[in-house]
């Protein structure tokens, strides 16, 4: 079952989605959190609700400002509006399934670098945390350069520019210096999944294995093949099966992947 509702939260007006097990079990709890230029109805974001629903599990998911069905104006586009709208939506699924005691969260690229900046005040909510970020922009600002193909000095003489995502929007220079002013590079007290494609071309390897070993607690799977989006053969399935485990069991039981 899934139905779609706007969120009217602490000033702001959320685009989202909620799906539910037919049977009406739910065990658990799923956060969904898509990347730069996504959606709650993207095909990563979309697989994951479907996935989970099978599996005794309910999903929330949502649309970050200027993204998918977002309604027009609402708010700007700047990094404190997208973590004020992914804390709004963590706090409305916290307390519409009080009784589960997991939110597990399914943050990709853009999205993981959100959860990540706002992952004190997630632990600080009731119950317990279960993480996997995929592909995560740990380099955000850098990433965002390689996206429209610019340096720093031409992204400040143009001020602005626009991302010919499926809903085009702009980003402003200010937004650039926002990612630039807050760093993930960090440890986390949290144990997490990374999961990274092989041959991602925006989200450097060496950022990852960084990443990964400033965290003891996280494990790491490099899916090989995989592209930035996991649309190869075999790499979407591949990260089906591990997200289920890490929520199900916080371990990795396909192999030993690290």
């Amino acid at each position: 079952m899934e139905q779609s509702f706007l969120l009217s939260r602490d000033g702001l007006k959320i685009s989202c989605k909620l799906s539910q097990p037919e049977d009406g079990r739910m065990d658990r709890v799923v956060l969904g959190v898509h990347g730069f230029g996504g959606s709650a109805d993207d095909a990563i974001q979309s697989g994951i609700a479907e996935e989970m629903s099978l599996f005794s599990a309910a999903t929330v998911r949502f649309d970050f400002p200027a993204h998918g069905n977002s309604p027009m104006g609402s708010q700007d586009f700047s990094l404190k509006n997208c973590m004020d709208t992914l804390l709004a939506v963590a706090g409305f699924a916290r307390e519409r399934f009080a009784e589960v005691t997991d939110l597990c969260i399914f943050a990709t690229g853009f999205g993981a670098y959100v959860t990540l900046l706002c992952l004190d005040s997630l632990l600080a909510m009731p119950g317990r945390v279960r993480l996997v970020v995929q592909t995560p922009s740990v380099r955000m600002d850098e990433t965002l350069l390689a996206m429209v193909g610019m340096s720093r000095e031409t992204f400040w003489a143009m001020d602005r520019f626009t991302i010919p995502a499926e809903r085009p929007f702009d980003v402003t220079y200010r937004f650039y210096e926002e990612l630039r002013g807050n760093s993930v590079m960090n440890t986390y007290p949290i144990p997490m999944l990374i999961l990274h494609g092989e041959d991602d071309k925006y989200i450097s390897m060496q950022d990852i294995r960084e990443f990964h070993s400033l965290n003891e607690d996280s494990r790491l799977v490099i899916i090989p093949g995989a592209s930035h989006r996991f649309l190869e053969d075999g790499a979407w399935d591949m990260v089906l099966d591990l997200t289920r485990d890490w929520f199900e069991f916080q371990q990795v039981l396909l192999a030993d992947w690290d």
